[in-house]
């Protein structure tokens, strides 16, 4: 038996880990490797020395309820051949405590079967433990973080289907926490929402996307309906392929954008009547002479039935004359009719440069001529096509082209050119005017909402920042060219959307 138990302890010193036998009556060590002493500086002497004071001089004050606890249960329910694992701290002899991962055996029972010694395997978890309290804090910031942002999180497993949600998800679908996050989400959610969003994840889970985002309605008890917006990336774990992410109530981001909408539309509708007060008296001469033809056309065929001069050739002439000059009328309507429309619900569709700019100069052409403006539009190719929606950018050209206008007529060469160039995948519409040069600091500012260089009460600041925004919504962009030798602004937009 000897023997046995100097090989027994031969052994456990070659172990890595640190081996020792506790005594359950002495409640002090028996035994232990050169682990336990290379470790924690103890020698068998001083630990023995202890006697019933060990623990509470060598372990954690907030640890001694759990070892008591273990020590009881040894004693009374634990079976041979049963491994027990714990944690809990012990200080070393130069008083620094460390964490010990515990597993721990019956070695040894009296005569009546009562445990009295058993065998424990410890191993420092110093380095885990600072891991897994780092790990705790950043947990703890990131739910402080979520919670000031009021985002809930959620997992979803669109094929178990399975759910989890944490209770902000509950209050944002405006229910108490509950065991079916799935349930709550068929009640809550808008029946027009809720199958989009089933498809949603379905169809992201079927393709493998990374990252899903979604965005539906519920409605509360109190009749509220609020806008959720969920984002969620596709993660493997041990419990299968899930969605993790997290969740927001953009109710008020949804109205704010609602609001500002609203107050877009109604700057770019005083923004259009401007233009258009500066447009009538061109636009009534382009309707007036046209109108002086088919006049004098008509008086032309009254005479001719009057005295009975009735001469084919010259009633197909006037006949002719007439509906062309009409054509003429009804195309000045239609442009007129459709730049007081907004255009921001349009399809997009394919149409020519040059169609754009001919139609956009019938509501300008005449007035340039009145006031000694001389217009040059350069040859534009017929192959030069955007897909657009042509109402705003017709728009948008029309500001650009009264704006030259106004700096023209500061000039005592007042001109204005149009052209339109090929520049990559992009078609290039230029509008250069003879007025002075943009000065820097200008420049600087001139697309900013409210700005404006123009006199009080002949301009509300709006052309240059809503044409912008139509342009940035068309993919492209408008901007002052500011190394030409004259003040260029250009309509930069895409071919293709």
């Amino acid at each position: 038996m000897k023997n046995q138990k100097n090989l027994v302890e031969q052994v456990f010193e070659f172990l890595p880990s640190a081996v020792y036998l506790f005594d359950l009556q002495a409640g002090t060590m028996a035994w232990f490797n050169e682990n336990v002493a290379s470790r924690f500086g103890w020698t068998q002497e001083q630990l023995r020395a202890m006697g019933q004071n060990y623990w509470p001089t060598v372990m954690h004050p907030d640890d001694l309820g759990t070892l008591e606890k273990t020590r009881d249960y040894v004693l009374n329910k634990m079976v041979d051949g049963q491994v027990m694992h714990f944690e809990y701290r012990f200080k070393d002899v130069w008083g620094q405590y460390h964490w010990i991962d515990d597993r721990i055996s019956v070695f040894k029972r009296d005569d009546k079967g009562v445990p009295i010694s058993v065998v424990g395997i410890a191993a420092v978890i110093d380095d885990q433990k600072a891991h897994e309290m780092q790990l705790s804090q950043t947990l703890e910031k990131l739910n402080l973080s979520l919670s000031a942002a009021k985002m809930a999180t959620f997992e979803y497993d669109p094929v178990g289907p399975i759910g989890v949600w944490d209770k902000r998800m509950f209050e944002l679908h405006g229910e108490e926490p509950n065991d079916d996050p799935l349930e709550t989400f068929r009640r809550r959610v808008l029946p027009e929402d809720r199958e989009p969003s089933y498809t949603s994840f379905m169809d992201a889970y079927n393709r493998n996307d990374p990252e899903i985002y979604v965005r539906y309605r519920v409605r509360h008890d109190d009749g509220s309906v609020h806008h959720i917006n969920m984002y969620g990336r596709k993660q493997e774990s041990q419990m299968g392929t899930r969605f993790y992410g997290v969740a927001w109530d953009s109710t008020r981001e949804i109205q704010n954008e609602t609001q500002i909408a609203e107050t877009q539309a109604k700057m770019i509708s005083a923004a259009k009547m401007a233009a258009l007060g500066e447009m009538s008296g061109g636009i009534a001469h382009e309707i007036n002479n046209p109108l002086t033809v088919i006049q004098a056309r008509s008086f032309q065929l009254a005479q001719m039935v009057e005295q009975g001069k009735l001469d084919p050739e010259k009633i197909k002439q006037a006949a002719e004359s007439i509906s062309k000059t009409a054509d003429k009328i009804a195309r000045i309507i239609k442009s007129l009719r459709s730049f007081s429309r907004e255009g921001e619900q349009d399809p997009f569709e394919f149409v020519s440069a040059k169609a754009m700019v001919e139609e956009t100069l019938e509501f300008c052409k005449t007035r340039f001529y009145n006031y000694g403006v001389e217009l040059e539009v350069s040859p534009i190719d017929e192959d030069f096509e955007i897909e657009c929606r042509v109402i705003q950018v017709e728009q948008v050209l029309l500001n650009l082209l009264n704006n030259s206008f106004d700096a023209a007529q500061k000039s005592e060469e007042k001109w204005i050119r149009v052209d339109a160039v090929e520049y990559g995948d992009y078609i290039d519409i230029r509008v250069v005017d003879s007025g002075p040069r943009i000065p820097d600091d200008v420049a600087e500012k001139i697309m900013q909402p409210f700005f404006t260089t123009k006199e009080l009460g002949k301009g509300t600041g709006l052309g240059l920042s809503i044409s912008s925004g139509i342009m940035k919504n068309h993919k492209g962009s408008l901007f002052l060219d500011r190394g030409a030798a004259n003040t260029t602004f250009v309509m930069r937009l895409p071919r293709l959307q």
